[in-house]
C-alpha cells in the first residue's frame, strides 16, 4: 500500500459500498499510520467484513478509533475478533452502539 501517511478514513453511511468495504479494511491493516476508521451506519456487510476487521485489529499497530455505530456487522463478530480487541495495544475508542427508532 502506498498510502503510508493515511491516518483517517471515513466511509460510514455509504450504502453503495456494502461488501466492497472488505478489501478496504483488509488493506488498511498494512497502513502504518491509520488511527481512525469510521464505518458508522455501514450496511450490507457480512462475516467476511467481520474477519477483515479482526485481521485489522490483529495486525495494526496504530489504530486508535474504530467507529461501528449502527453498523450491521456486530452480530458477525467471532470470538477471535473480541480477543483481538483485548490484545490490541493502541485501540482507545471502540463504538459498537446500536440505536433503535420507534415509530408511532
Amino acid at each position: 500500500m502506498r498510502a503510508k501517511a493515511l491516518e483517517i478514513i471515513k466511509v460510514g453511511n455509504n450504502p453503495a459500498m456494502g461488501k466492497s468495504v472488505n478489501a478496504i479494511i483488509y488493506n488498511l491493516a498494512f497502513s502504518p499510520k491509520i488511527r481512525l476508521i469510521d464505518l458508522n451506519g455501514m450496511k450490507g456487510t457480512d462475516a467476511d467484513t467481520a474477519e477483515a476487521l479482526y485481521k485489522l485489529l490483529n495486525i495494526s499497530g496504530s489504530i486508535e478509533t474504530l467507529n461501528l455505530d449502527n453498523a450491521d456487522i456486530i452480530p458477525s463478530f467471532t470470538q477471535d475478533f473480541w480477543k483481538a480487541v483485548g490484545q490490541n495495544k493502541t485501540l482507545r475508542y471502540l463504538n459498537l452502539s446500536l440505536s433503535t427508532q420507534t415509530c408511532n
